[in-house]
This record gives C-alpha cells, structure tokens and sequence, in this order.
C-alpha cells in the first residue's frame, strides 16, 4: 500500500498541469493557443525560453477561477499563450516550467504556404506582392504591388511598406478595395500600390511584406447574439515573397553627362513677350516646363546654361515636383529664364536639348526646344546711326568716323559747317533726337537700378531666412547620416556612402532632397567634389564595380565649411550654408 502510493504522487502531480493545443494543425502564418491549466491558485508565469527557437510568442495571458460544487471549493489557474510558428514541418512544443512541474510535450504540424503565391482554397486570409519587372535600369522605375485577400472580418490590421537602403520607396495613391473571386470562393481584396527606384546596379531583394492581423476565432456556439457581440479574434501573421530584382546598369551608348530613364519626356516652352522684336534694356523671359513619366521631380536634371551672345543671362531656381497618377508618378520641372539683351542687331537664344533613356524601346531619345531668333532694336538715339548705314553708296566707315569728330567737338555749343562757319542754332531734328536718346537711356538706367536693388533684397532675404534656421548640427537625424556617411567612406562601402551622404543631404533639403549625387554636386557647386561624386557613380554603375577609396570624398566633406565660407556663389550666399558644419 505505501508502495502504491509513492507510486501514485507522481502521477497526480503532472496530472494537475495539463496543456493543450487548440489546433493540431495549421497552415504557415497563422497562429495557435496553447492553454496550460493548474489545480490552485498560482501566480508564477510559465517559462517560455524553451519555445523561442520554433515560434514566435505574440501574447500571453493568464486567469483563475473558483468553483464550489457541494460544499467543496475547487481553484484552477490558466495561462494562454498564442503562438507564430517560424517555420514549417512538424515542430514540438517541448514541456514548460511552472513551479517544480513540467508540462506535457505536444506536437503540432505547420503546413508550407503554397508556392508562387497560390493560397490555400481553405484560408480565410492571404497576401500577394507582384512587381511589373524584375530587370529595370539603375534609377529606373519598378511598379510593386501589395494585396491583401480575405473572407472574413478583420478586427484590425497592418502591413509592412517595402524599404531598402538602396531603393527610393514612394507609394502611389490611395489604397484601393474591392471583391474579387478565387478558387470559387469571394474574398474582399484591398490593394496598395508603390513604386521603386533601385540606386545601385546588381542583384536587389525586396524584402517581403509582412501582414500583422486579428480575424474572428472559430465558435461552436449556436447563439448568434454571442457571437456578434462576444466572438473572440485570434492574431496572424503573413509574409508576402520576397522579389529579386536583377538591375542592369547605364548601357553604354548613353552619352549625355546625366542619366534620365524614362517611359516618356515631354519639353514646353511660352515666351514673354511672344513678339520677335524687343528695345534694348527690356527683357525676354523664358518659360520651360519638363514633364517626364515614370521619375520623380527630383531626378530631372539641372540643364547647363550659359549666356548666349548679345545677352545675359539671369535663371531663377527651379521648381521640382512629383504628381502621383494611375500606377505611376510624373517628375515636373519649371524654369524660369530672364535674357536682358546688352547690344542691338539680331541675336540667336540658343535650342535646349534633354537626352533621355526610353525604357520601353531600350534606347536613347532627345527632347528639344528650338532656337530663337531675336531682333533687339537700339535706343532712340542710336537709330539716326541705323538709317545711315543701310543708304546705298553711303560709307559707314566714313559716316562712323564724321559722327566720331562730331562727338569730339562736343564741347562747342554749335556744331561747325562743311565750310567752317557756325551755324547759329541745331536743326529741330538733331535736338529731337538728342531730347529722345536722353530720356531713353535714363529710363535704362533707372531699369537696371530698380533690377539690381531686387535682386539684392531677394539676396538678403535669402541670407536672413538661412540665418534664422537652427544650427543643423543640432539635429539628431543629421548627426547620425554624417556618423555613418564617413563610417561608409573609412569603410570603402560606395553604396552605403552615396546612401547616408543624400540621407544626410535630405535632412537639410527636407523640401526638395536631391534624387541623386548628379543634382547634390550641382547645389555644392565644388569642382573637387563634383569629380569624386562622378566618380562614386560612376563606381555604382558599372556592372563589374571597381575598388573605391573613400577616404578622399570624407577630406572633402569635412573640408567643406572652410571653402563654403571662403568664397560664396554667384547669388552671393553660401552653397550649402549648414549642412556640412
């Protein structure tokens, strides 16, 4: 008998902690409970280390009731654990520790998600990703899709947005929903939808999506007023494919100075005024609007300008922006150019050319603005000298050099005859003229004046709106992309380089960041760290990327504030006033 019952303690006490699954078989993504049950009341927690290695633990939850059946009381403690298995295949769920007692070992089967993206015919939820290719160009555009199906109600739930350090995520829209059929049965969908400019050539994956939700959990109850009211949800976690994308780098026979690829790129031009004939001192303005499909307006590029003979040339900054459409974006790009004419005659504005990569032919393309040829008419007093030299059998060489004696004599009252003689008063004509010329130049001059002193007011107002700004430097987000921007350069990484270096650029450009290290070094304006920018993308876009030392671009950088404050730009500030102190 004692014998029997140094037997029986054992057994009582692991029947007193019991443990089951809900389910004992489920498809990879979803969830199971395990519920743990003790005789009395305790407050210890199980010890879940040993679950770590298969599964996740989403939540755990613990509760105590108390029944009294014929006078005698009876206390269990229960724990729930929901779980999300890591893997597929048959895993074990092995005993947890309570106290001094272990739980028994259970078994669970966790069924692979189908390949290719196929759901189950069963699952109340799944998740697609697509993109529209795999093998874009470097800076190229990528549609990626998400798409969320499911049968049944969601209590809540979230979805992961694709990043990667080197790709430039935007999502487009809004998300759509509708119902849609598969495998004969309805499902809800709703759909997301971004694009993805990959920055560096080579093989890139995008990471898979992962969906976080609560769906109603199984009843076998027959009331329905329970559950509407009282159902339970069970969390799930989902993960999309990851995609691999094979980006090919800038083909050879592109030979402008910058690369644009695109589906399509449009160039727009008004002018002011629109007639061909202007008087000197008055400007011609030109308006250009680019428009290309498949980029953002960031990664349009800065056209070189200079001033074209007879002109100055005086650009305002240009406008950048990015509209969302259907599956795509659209980059736009305005400028705005003031040409003030600085000698009379027949002047040619230069045409203005883009080069651009089509993505759907795979070839090169140019965009163009024609020339335009402008008649800038003299002042009024400078006209007289006009009509004389187109007289047929009239010298100009004769004529220039008798108007030259007649300015030399200016200081006599009256001008002298052929015979020497004086007359005693100038014609009515010459004092017109002379009355005009006067008034023309002065209203020139009091042109330019009033041009000069906005142009100076914009420049100082520039100057006051930098100098009220806070030291960049104070800014955490900036001190950590220049850390990991020189961390990069000591390391020779160029891909994480060019990444933190327009991290660290967009932290002071929040408005317009610069797309790329093409329109960084144009803002810069530094001849030495435009040559090692070119030649760090130059670095990225190879197919076979050679080594690269970075040591030379950190100099540079760090270098910056000493040339930036020694020598200002043409618009009379700093080039890049905080950025780099």
């Amino acid at each position: 008998m004692f014998l029997f019952c140094l037997l029986l303690g054992p057994v009582q006490a692991v029947a007193a902690l019991t443990a089951q699954l809900d389910r004992e078989r489920i498809t990879e993504g979803e969830t199971v409970r395990l519920t743990i049950e003790a005789a009395g009341q305790i407050s210890t927690m199980p010890d879940t280390r040993a679950l770590e290695q298969d599964f996740e633990i989403a939540g755990t939850m613990s509760g105590s009731r108390v029944n009294i059946i014929n006078g005698k009381m009876d206390s269990r403690t229960t724990w729930t654990i929901s779980l999300i298995p890591l893997r597929s295949g048959q895993l074990t769920i092995p005993p947890l520790q309570i106290n001094n007692e272990y739980t028994p070992e259970l078994t669970l089967q966790v069924v692979a998600a189908s390949a290719g993206n196929e759901p189950d015919t069963a699952a109340p939820i799944f998740l697609e990703t697509s993109v529209d290719k795999t093998d874009p160009y470097v800076q190229g555009m990528v549609r990626y899709t998400q798409r969320v199906f499911f049968a049944v109600n969601l209590a809540q739930g979230s979805l992961s947005e694709p990043e990667h350090e080197n790709m430039l995520v935007r999502k487009v829209g809004e998300d759509r929903e509708y119902t849609t059929l598969r495998n004969g049965r309805s499902y809800t969908v709703i759909e997301r939808e971004f694009v993805v400019f990959p920055q560096v050539s080579g093989k890139l994956v995008i990471p898979s999506a992962v969906l976080n939700a609560q769906i109603p959990e199984a009843s076998n109850r027959q009331d329905p007023f329970f559950d509407r009211f009282f159902s339970s949800t069970r969390p799930v976690r989902l993960r999309g494919e990851a995609i691999t994308l094979d980006v090919r780098p800038r083909p050879d026979q592109s030979k402008s100075p910058y690369w644009l690829p695109s589906e399509a790129v449009e160039l727009h031009e008004t002018w002011e005024p629109e007639d061909s004939q202007i008087n000197i001192g008055e400007p011609v303005t030109r308006n250009i609007s680019i428009t290309a499909l498949g980029v953002t307006g960031e990664q349009l590029p800065e056209l070189k300008l200079t001033d074209p003979e007879g002109f100055k040339l005086y650009p305002d900054r240009a406008q950048s922006r990015t509209q969302n459409q259907s599956g795509t974006v659209q980059g736009e790009k305005t400028l705005r150019l003031a040409y003030m004419p600085t000698q009379p005659g027949k002047h040619t504005l230069p045409a203005i050319t883009l080069h651009w990569w089509d993505t759907a032919t795979d070839s090169e393309q140019v965009a163009k603005l024609p020339e335009r040829t402008v008649e800038v008419l003299p002042a009024a007093g400078q006209q007289q000298e006009d009509v004389a030299t187109n007289i047929p059998g009239v010298d100009y060489a004769q004529n220039r050099s008798t108007q030259q004696s007649t300015e030399r004599a200016g200081s006599q009252l009256f001008p002298a005859d052929r015979t020497g003689r004086f007359t005693g008063s100038p014609t009515a004509g010459d004092s017109g003229w002379f009355w005009v010329a006067l008034l023309f130049a002065t209203l020139w001059l009091i042109t330019l004046g009033l041009f000069w002193r906005v142009r100076r007011m914009q420049r100082m107002q520039l100057q006051s709106d930098g100098a009220e700004k806070p030291p960049f430097e104070e800014l955490e987000n900036a001190r950590q992309a220049r850390k990991r921007f020189l961390a990069a350069c000591r390391g020779n990484n160029p891909q994480q380089a060019r990444h933190f270096l327009l991290k660290w650029a967009a932290c002071h450009w929040h408005d317009s960041p610069p797309i790329g290290l093409d329109e960084l070094s144009s803002r810069l304006n530094d001849p030495a760290i435009d040559a090692t920018l070119t030649q760090l993308d130059r670095v990225l876009y190879q197919d076979n990327q050679e080594s690269w030392n970075g040591r030379e671009l950190a100099k540079l950088i760090t270098e910056l504030p000493k040339t930036v404050h020694a020598s200002k730009d043409k618009r009379g500030g700093s080039a890049l006033p905080e950025l780099y102190s």
